[in-house]
């Protein structure tokens, strides 16, 4: 197999690097060089893999986008609840504050009861917050998440 003659300049430290590299038995600076610009210039056979890897990457990003959007629902619907409860609940009068914090003892450990139950993977606030705005198909589809 004839192979083509080339003469190259190289700068110092290229040189040095080259020259450490084949200074291992059976190994020449040809041979080093050769197999640099193949590897270097061949257009890659695992293309497959660094698809996966793409599509994979793009999963993640969307999971990613999508617990940036739960988040952001969930510090919301909070902020306004804090907003209407700060807001909108008067004080009480004294005689009738024993009942009501009977009251909201009662709406405390129900409020733990269910978001103990969303926890635990029952139902997810988000989800039933955007079914019921309507934006669940559309969010999807948007984000790429459709059947395809």
């Amino acid at each position: 197999m004839k192979k083509a003659r080339l003469q190259v300049r190289l700068g110092e430290k290229a040189e040095t690097l080259l020259s450490h590299a084949a200074e291992r038995p059976g190994v020449t600076k040809a041979s080093i060089v050769e197999a640099a610009i193949i590897e270097l210039l061949n257009p890659k056979e695992d293309s497959q893999e660094y698809a996966a890897l793409i599509k994979r990457l793009d999963k993640l990003t969307r999971a990613m986008e999508r617990l940036a959007d739960d988040a952001s629902a969930q510090t919301e619907t909070l902020a306004l609840y804090i907003l209407y409860y700060l807001c909108i609940t008067p004080p009480l009068p004294e005689q009738n504050r024993a009942a009501a914090e009977a009251l909201g003892q009662k709406r405390f450990e129900r409020f733990i009861a269910q978001v103990g139950d969303r926890l635990m993977g029952k139902e997810r606030y988000t989800d039933t917050l955007l079914d019921h705005m309507g934006l669940s198909a559309a969010t999807s589809e948007q984000r790429g998440e459709a059947v395809q």
